[in-house]
Parts: C-alpha cells; structure tokens; sequence
C-alpha cells in the first residue's frame, strides 16, 4: 500500500472550548494509530508528527493522495493534493 506524507502549517490559536474538542480528537487520531485502523476512505494513519511550534506532519496509508485529502477534510482539516507527498519508509 503506498504511503503518504503531508503537512500542516502552524495552526492558530483556538479558544478553550475548541482546545477541548482538539484534545479528544487528538486521543481519537492515537486511539487509530495504535488501532492500525483505516477510515471510510481506505486511509490508514501510521503516524503524526507533531512539532512544539504548532506545526506537523501525518504519515498514512492510502490507495492514493486523493483519499488522503478526503479522509484530511472529513475531520475538517482542508488539505490541497499538491500538499500530499507519496514517500517510502525505510522500516
């Protein structure tokens, strides 16, 4: 299955109630990664990337970067194709 690698640019701030929700989304995106679970796009992640300056990066197993962008807006988080890269792992 190929893999796929995109990023996303620092994110704003959010006010509380919206970091509420951001935290259970985030158990949800580590509940699915140990789960090796694939969404109804087919797209599996493997894992995301975060960096302390509010930037990161998913790594996903995906039929193609059109399902990536899909499986990205369901949760709500808009994703250009040209944002997705098909990358090879070394493990």
């Amino acid at each position: 299955m190929p893999k796929f690698m995109d990023h996303h640019p620092k994110m704003p701030p959010m006010p509380p109630e919206m970091m509420k929700q951001q935290q259970q989304r985030l158990q949800q995106i580590q509940a699915a990664i140990k789960a090796k679970q694939a969404d109804k796009f087919g797209v599996t992640i493997l894992n995301v990337i975060m960096a302390g300056n509010g930037e990161a990066w998913c790594l996903t197993e995906a039929a193609n970067a059109d399902a990536v962008v899909k499986s990205h807006a369901a949760n709500g988080v808009q994703l250009q194709r040209s944002e997705v890269l098909e990358v090879n792992t070394l493990a």
